[in-house]
């Protein structure tokens, strides 16, 4: 993956928002390991302890303008926009940082690009965004601000010409990932020795390789470089293996090979629960490569 994004896109300076998340921290490593310059957007509160020192530190403090001053110092060419707030089955008091994450600090981004003259734009999606099928039935509220995004950054493409591509993501997994979700969980449960309260387990998952996530992202700035203003695409990523619930902790017992004490049953499936996860289209150029036995494995071997 050495040097891909250089000599795939021409892009030299990257602004990346959600720059200490799961995701984002691995895009930011990822592209200073490639030679690119990159501006690590962050909330004036975050820590940047586990941030890549390399790269260069922005702070906002949650203002539009102090926002496109900071862009307009850094100059990126294009922007990755992986900040999110994630919540699962929301409560009342969520709401507001929903908006305010998925929508609120978004607009004010695509504002100070225009206004700076960047006109590519590298968004992330979910693919719980099609709960049934393709078309759009969002599976949860998070889902919902995602396409409500998506919708906003569509004025700004007919707009004012900026070209604007989606990748929706399914389950990620991989090493360094802080965020507590399945498979962490079940790791964790196994290492243990503790029991872990699940559903029933018949909902069927596809889980994607963050390294994976950073070759699709690769391929997708290459695409954006070319790409005429006022473009608009959203593709899906996936992972090579579509498993269910009971099947991915059988999994990780067999390379493991360790129980993973699990309850089934012992937690109902929540509302709008997703049994299959959505199909579809597949970015162009990609493919992931790493299978969800060398992932476990490799999970495995290194906790």
């Amino acid at each position: 993956m050495e040097n891909v994004v250089g000599e795939g896109s021409g892009f030299r300076r990257l602004l990346i928002t959600g720059a200490t998340g799961f995701v984002g921290s691995r895009l930011v490593r990822g592209f200073l390991d490639s030679g690119i310059s990159v501006g690590a957007l962050l909330r004036a509160e975050s820590s940047a302890d586990h941030l890549d020192p390399r790269a260069t530190i922005l702070r906002h403090d949650g203002t539009t303008s102090d926002l496109h001053a900071l862009t307009q110092t850094f100059a990126p060419e294009a922007v990755i926009h992986a900040a999110t707030h994630f919540v699962g089955a929301h409560r009342p008091d969520d709401i507001v940082r929903l908006i305010r994450a998925n929508l609120l600090f978004g607009t004010q981004l695509l504002d100070a690009m225009g206004r700076c003259g960047i006109r590519k734009v590298l968004n992330f999606g979910t693919s719980w965004q099609h709960f049934d099928g393709d078309r759009y039935s969002p599976a949860t509220l998070y889902a919902a601000t995602k396409q409500a995004f998506e919708d906003i950054a569509a004025y700004y493409a007919e707009a004012e010409g900026f070209s604007i591509l989606t990748l929706k993501l399914p389950d990620t997994y991989g090493p360094a990932d802080r965020r507590g979700k399945l498979i962490s969980a079940l790791l964790r449960a196994r290492a243990e020795g503790k029991s872990l309260d699940l559903s029933p387990g018949e909902q069927r998952i596809n889980l994607l390789h963050i390294d994976d996530v950073f070759s699709a992202v690769c391929v997708a700035l290459g695409r954006a470089c070319t790409n005429p203003t006022g473009t608009r695409e959203a593709f899906a990523l996936r992972g090579p293996e579509t498993v269910s619930l009971r099947e991915l902790v059988a999994r990780i017992q067999r390379v493991g090979g360790r129980p993973v004490p699990v309850a089934w049953g012992a937690r109902p499936y929540r509302s709008r629960e997703v049994m299959r996860p959505w199909v579809g289209p597949l970015l162009p150029g990609w493919s992931a490569d790493i299978g969800l036995d060398r992932g476990l494995t490799e999970l495995i071997d290194t906790a």
